[in-house]
């Protein structure tokens, strides 16, 4: 229990290396925490009321968007159809899921812009987990955006296991003793 507890304490006090690719990973999950953050208010705010499919309409005509068009079609049909009939209770779930989620990808972010080492694993363990239900997706539904948002987790994955080392460095006697 000792030995576990000293490559804890370790593993868990040591500064990662910012590459390029973990600067990338860090500017992706602020970008995509944030996203979900205020997507998740947004569903919070819009979920007591029936102003959802009013303020979907009403976005559409200011973008003068044609929804007899093949991807905008799909794209109205999955938010307001769907969406939007769905129960108070089910959209409260959701925009609650979403700011989860989003404060989770922040914590990332964060913990990689601090250089904490506790950070890589942890998006590790938060990317890996979502690969089965990318998986699923894009073998129902394929689309571009799916096919590129799964090569990207792959990478992720890939990169801090293999690259990083991560479960692969153990502490030396002397480094496991002295924290960083």
């Amino acid at each position: 229990m000792t030995g576990l507890r000293r490559w804890w304490r370790w593993e868990m006090h040591r500064e990662l290396e910012v590459t390029p690719f973990i600067r990338f990973i860090t500017i992706e999950r602020f970008v995509k925490g944030t996203v979900l953050v205020l997507g998740g208010i947004a569903i919070l705010a819009l979920s007591g009321t029936d102003s959802f499919h009013n303020v979907v309409l009403r976005a559409q005509e200011e973008l003068n968007l044609n929804p007899g068009q093949h991807l905008w079609q799909r794209l109205y049909e999955q938010l307001v159809v769907r969406f939007g009939s769905a129960s108070a209770r089910t959209r409260d779930a959701l925009g609650a899921g979403a700011i989860i989620y989003g404060l989770l990808e922040i914590v990332e972010g964060l913990g990689l812009l601090w250089r904490r080492r506790w950070a890589e694993y942890l998006v590790l363990i938060a990317t890996s987990a979502f690969l089965p239900v990318e998986v699923d997706e894009l073998v129902r539904h394929p689309t571009p955006v799916k096919g590129i948002a799964f090569v990207v987790n792959i990478a992720i994955v890939v990169y801090l296991v293999w690259r990083k080392r991560l479960f692969l460095e153990r502490p030396s006697t002397a480094t496991a003793d002295s924290p960083a």
